[in-house]
C-alpha cells in the first residue's frame, strides 16, 4: 500500500530521487512512471500532479543539478591564499560531479542527442556552460585573471578542460575498476595534471588572449574587450611566405612601431620571420601568440593588473620566501611582479649565451626554463633566432646591428 503520510514537499523530493535512480539505471527511453511511482512509494497520479510528463520531470532534475554547480562553485581566492581560484574551482568540480555521477551521465546524454542540430537544450551541460561564461570571466577577472573569449580560449576551456573533468567523473570509477586502482589514487593524479594543464594554459593561452588578435566570440551578455590593435597592422604590412631583407622589412616596421629594429629582431626571435639564404627572411604566420609591445620596453599591464612598488615587493616574498621560486604563481599579478623581480638579475649592456642565462636562473628559480621563457615572452630579455645571445630589453640587439 501507497504510504500517504508524507508531507508534499517531501513527496516531490522523493520523486525527484526516484527520478534520478530510474534514469541512472534504465536511460531516460527506458524508464518508466510506474517504476519512479514504485520507488518513490507514491501514486502514479502524485507524479503527475507535479509534473507534466517524464520530460519535464528529466528537465527539472537538470536544472536543480546544474543550478547547484552554479551557485556553489568558488567565486574568489581563498581566505588563506593556500589555493589560487583555478584548483579551487577543479577540486570543487571533481568533488561535486563525482558525487552526481549518475546524473553528469543523464546530462551528457542528452547533450549527445541535442548534439544532432547543433542547438543546446535546455537541460544540456553546453548549454548551461555557455550560459555561465559571462559570469565566470568576471569571477576570474575580480581574482586576477584577466582573459578574453578568442576562439582559442573556448576551444582549450571546452575541450581540454570541461570535457576531461567530465569524463573523469563519469567514467573515472570503470577505469579504476578495471585496473584495479584505487580511486583516491587515480583522483589525485588526475587534479596534479588538471593543475599542470592550468598553469601552462593560463599563460599560454588566458594571458596570452588579451594581445591575441582574433575579435571574442560573440556570448549572450558579453561586453567585448578589444583585441591588440598592432598585430592585425603588422599583419596586413607583410605577405605570407614573401622574401624581405633585413632593411626592407625595417622600413615597413617605421610606420608602425617607434623602435623597427628592436620590433623586427623580436619578430625573428619569435619566427614570424625566417631566416633563408642570401640575409633574406620569410614573413610567416607561426602557430603562436605574441605579446607585442608599441615601444621597446616590456609591454605595461592592463589596469587591474597594476601594482605599486610596495605591492610587488609584497607579492615576491609571498611567492619568493627564502628568495627562491619553487613554483610560478598562477595569478597574473602576482606572476608579473615575480617576473619583473628576475629580470632584475640581468645587466643591461650586457650580451649573455643561453648558458649564462640559465645559470643565473637555476640560482632563483626550481624550473629555470619557465623563468627563461616568461622573460622572453613578457620581453624583459631578448634573444637571436638561434637562441645564441639573450639581452635585456633595454640593451641594443646585436641580431640587428650585425645587419
Amino acid at each position: 500500500m501507497v504510504n500517504q503520510t508524507k508531507a508534499p514537499l517531501d513527496s516531490r523530493i522523493r520523486i525527484l530521487d526516484a527520478a534520478r535512480a530510474e534514469f541512472a539505471e534504465k536511460g531516460f527511453d527506458g524508464a518508466r512512471v510506474d517504476g519512479i511511482a514504485k520507488r518513490a512509494d507514491v501514486n502514479k497520479a502524485l507524479i503527475y500532479y507535479y509534473f507534466k510528463s517524464k520530460d519535464e520531470l528529466l528537465q527539472e532534475l537538470l536544472r536543480t543539478f546544474l543550478e547547484e554547480r552554479r551557485t556553489q562553485r568558488p567565486k574568489g581566492e581563498s581566505k588563506t591564499g593556500l589555493e589560487t581560484l583555478p584548483s579551487q574551482i577543479a577540486q570543487f568540480d571533481v568533488k561535486f560531479l563525482f558525487e552526481r555521477r549518475d546524473i553528469l551521465r543523464i546530462a551528457l546524454m542528452e547533450d549527445l542527442k541535442s548534439s544532432k542540430d547543433g542547438i543546446p537544450g535546455s537541460g544540456t551541460v553546453l548549454k548551461h556552460w555557455l550560459e555561465g561564461l559571462v559570469a565566470a570571466r568576471e569571477d576570474y577577472n575580480n581574482a586576477g585573471y584577466g582573459f578574453r573569449y578568442t576562439p582559442r580560449v573556448l576551444t582549450a576551456m571546452y575541450f581540454f578542460h570541461l570535457m576531461p573533468l567530465m569524463s573523469f567523473c563519469s567514467m573515472g570509477e570503470t577505469l579504476a575498476k578495471a585496473t584495479g586502482m584505487d580511486m583516491s589514487v587515480l583522483r589525485e593524479e588526475f587534479l596534479k595534471l588538471v593543475v599542470e594543464q592550468n598553469d601552462h594554459h593560463f599563460h599560454s593561452v588566458f594571458g596570452n588572449s588579451c594581445t591575441d588578435p582574433a575579435a571574442e566570440v560573440s556570448l549572450p551578455g558579453l561586453d567585448p574587450r578589444p583585441p591588440s590593435e598592432l598585430m592585425a597592422h603588422v599583419q596586413r604590412a607583410f605577405r605570407e611566405d614573401e622574401l624581405y631583407d633585413a632593411a626592407t622589412a625595417q622600413s615597413v616596421l617605421t610606420e608602425i612601431v617607434p623602435d623597427p629594429a628592436d620590433f623586427f629582431g623580436r619578430l625573428i626571435g619569435l619566427r614570424y620571420f625566417k631566416a633563408e639564404a642570401g640575409g633574406k627572411f620569410r614573413w610567416c604566420l607561426p602557430n603562436t601568440e605574441l605579446p607585442l609591445p608599441k615601444t621597446s620596453r616590456p609591454t605595461p599591464p592592463q589596469d587591474h593588473l597594476k601594482a605599486t612598488a610596495e605591492e610587488r615587493a609584497a607579492l615576491v616574498a609571498k611567492c619568493m620566501p627564502k628568495g627562491r621560486l619553487e613554483k610560478f604563481p598562477l595569478k597574473e599579478k602576482s606572476r608579473l611582479a615575480v617576473i619583473e623581480h628576475i629580470s632584475s638579475l640581468f645587466q643591461p649592456g650586457t650580451i649573455y649565451t643561453e648558458k649564462q642565462v640559465d645559470q643565473i636562473l637555476k640560482s632563483v628559480a626550481d624550473d629555470h626554463t619557465k623563468a627563461r621563457r616568461y622573460l622572453i615572452d613578457y620581453q624583459y630579455l631578448h634573444r637571436k633566432s638561434d637562441g645564441s645571445a639573450y639581452w635585456t630589453w633595454d640593451s641594443a640587439p646585436p641580431a640587428i646591428s650585425s645587419q
